[in-house]
């Protein structure tokens, strides 16, 4: 594990992994949704010949779900998801991205000290017994806002809300009345980390294999 000698240049490096990985995932997602897009709706308007001429965007859609049900309900439905999809697992990929540094560089020098600190203050000002999932979301609330109010650095402490966040009531194993809250949460929360740390992009591969295999339906098959 090695020493941070310099934490502001450290999180600035962290800064530029999340916006290269953030700019990698927008850069592909956005590429493809429009190339596919412009040829899908090609596609669709060589399928239809003149007949529709220089009609609307409705009678467009409508045409085209009528002339191909399948491959165009497909294809107007992945354009639909695109900026969800694009959106959601740019982010998700880019928090993996800088997790993973993290972890690896100062997992114990860094994050476990962030996490004993606010734990502990937590732990003198609100004191309290979990046993349910209900005890639990409003516990969760509040160490969220300890987090987000502490001292600490902007990027380490979004990641430090962003593993709680990810942490469920049912991964604690509280079964056992004599278990620490607090040392249960810490060591939970520090594996949490762990498993985030795992930067992958194949979903969102898979989703833009299938904006493409879209124009192959629309373009081999009648329906």
């Amino acid at each position: 594990m090695n020493k941070i000698t310099n934490p502001i240049k450290y999180f600035s490096k962290l800064s530029a992994v999340f916006i290269l990985s953030l700019l990698k995932i927008y850069g592909i997602g956005i590429l493809s949704t429009v190339i596919t897009l412009v040829l899908g709706f090609y596609m669709l308007s060589h399928s239809f010949g003149s007949s529709l001429g220089h009609s609307g965007a409705y009678l467009f859609i409508v045409a085209a779900v009528t002339t191909k049900p399948v491959s165009a309900v497909i294809f107007f439905l992945l354009m639909i998801a695109a900026p969800f999809v694009i959106g959601i697992f740019s982010t998700k990929y880019a928090m993996a991205n800088i997790i993973s540094r993290l972890v690896k560089d100062h997992s114990e020098t860094l994050l476990v000290p962030a996490i004993d600190k606010v734990m502990s203050k937590f732990k003198s000002g609100q004191p309290a017994v979990v046993r349910t999932s209900a005890d639990y979301a409003m516990v969760k609330i509040k160490l969220l806002n300890e987090f987000k109010n502490s001292s600490e650095n902007k990027i380490l402490k979004r990641i430090l809300s962003y593993a709680l966040k990810k942490l469920n009531f049912e991964e604690l194993n509280l079964k056992n009345e004599n278990a620490n809250f607090y040392d249960i949460i810490k060591i939970k929360l520090v594996e949490k980390l762990h498993e985030l740390a795992e930067p992958s992009a194949m979903i969102f591969y898979i989703y833009i294999g299938l904006q493409w295999l879209s124009l192959g339906l629309m373009y081999f098959l009648k329906v």
